[in-house]
């Protein structure tokens, strides 16, 4: 200290999570799940679609809303130290946040799946084209047709269309004829 400038003291978790902890943001899908790089990490079902902040710091991954601890993970990272390699041991805390829908089955947090690897992704196939195969437009919209509400009625024609009738063959004729 300084004179009579005075420091505040924190606690040793905070220090260490606001100097070695590295944050991220992610929204829950509709089943209370995040997608974390190649992992689908559960956080909290009665929050689905929200925010929710992911720290890792020193083998932890905790899911956090608002500050409430969501989950923690036990996890060991690659040797670049920013991807993860394995998770293990989930920890759900108990929140405020529960859905108020009750479960089909009522199953304990051991008996279903609170993680897991997502396959890698296979990069989009393109579409091959075949020659002479047009497309045609669903509507053929023309730039004078009457507007809604407009009463000049002289400009408008009758829509195109691509309907044509085809005269019935004979027995004697053939299609190339």
């Amino acid at each position: 200290m300084i004179g009579w400038h005075k420091g505040t003291m924190y606690p040793q978790e905070v220090l260490d999570r606001i100097l070695f902890a590295t944050r991220y943001t992610r929204y829950l899908d509709k089943h209370g799940f995040l997608r974390f790089q190649i992992w689908k990490l559960y956080g909290e079902r009665g929050l689905a679609k929200a925010p929710v902040t992911v720290w890792v710091y020193e083998g932890t991954l905790k899911i956090e809303y608002k500050a409430v601890t969501l989950s923690k993970y036990t996890v060991e990272l690659q040797e670049d130290r920013k991807h993860l390699r394995e998770v293990s041991n989930p920890r759900l805390a108990d929140t405020p946040f529960r859905s108020p829908q009750l479960t089909l089955i009522d199953i304990g947090p051991h008996e279903w799946l609170l993680y897991w690897r997502t396959p890698t992704y296979a990069p989009a196939r393109r579409k091959r084209r075949v020659p002479g195969i047009v497309q045609l437009p669903l509507f053929d919209l023309l730039s004078e047709e009457k507007v809604v509400g407009a009463e000049d009625t002289s400009r408008a024609t009758p829509p195109r269309t691509h309907l044509h009738l085809i005269p019935k063959l004979s027995d004697g004729q053939s299609i190339e004829e």
